[in-house]
């Protein structure tokens, strides 16, 4: 198993997603798998970006306590 697909695994990548990139060659598999955690590395990038934009609207002595309120 390739170390793409190890750490999708490790992401919790769901049992027959994991098994049907299994199932194909392995260049596939690990292609398929960096294709994905290129994906989700853009979607957490993308997240974390609206975030900030959205607590640039409250008032700054006010952010750190919102923030910690709403993503913990």
């Amino acid at each position: 198993m390739s170390d793409s697909i190890s750490t999708l695994k490790n992401k919790g990548l769901p049992a027959d997603a994991l098994a049907f990139m299994e199932s194909l060659p392995a260049d596939q598999a690990s292609k398929l798998a960096d294709t994905v955690l290129a994906a989700l590395e853009t979607k957490d990038a993308r997240v974390e970006k609206a975030m900030n934009n959205a607590l640039n609207v409250v008032p700054g002595p006010f952010r750190r306590p919102v923030k910690k309120m709403l993503f913990g």
